[in-house]
């Protein structure tokens, strides 16, 4: 993958940024997401210090991901559950039909 620099603007600031350039669009929709949250946080909050808007989106976008984190490690712990169960039921099948054929 080829690196690439740009520049992104978030809460007004300019940020120098070396990602891979595939990765390039993803970044730019967080960077957007980012800007909308301390845009809803200044409206609703009549807050206007960028650094404590920056805190509170990184604390709401952060505590969100963790979640989803988390829901996510639980989902796949079920489905290695069920795919174990159904190994075995295919291991005593196979002995099953084993057993009818001898």
């Amino acid at each position: 993958m080829s690196e690439t620099s740009i520049n992104v603007e978030i809460a007004g600031g300019l940020y120098p940024v070396k990602i891979n350039s595939a990765d390039e669009g993803k970044l730019r929709e967080v960077v957007t997401i980012i800007n909308t949250k301390i845009a809803e946080f200044e409206r609703n909050y009549a807050i206007k210090d960028k650094k404590d808007l920056l805190a509170m989106v990184t604390l709401q976008l952060v505590s969100q991901y963790y979640k989803e984190a988390q829901s996510s490690s639980q989902e796949a712990n079920n489905l290695k559950a069920m795919l174990a169960d159904v190994e075995e039921m295919l291991k005593e099948h196979k002995q099953n039909i084993r057993n009818i054929e001898e």
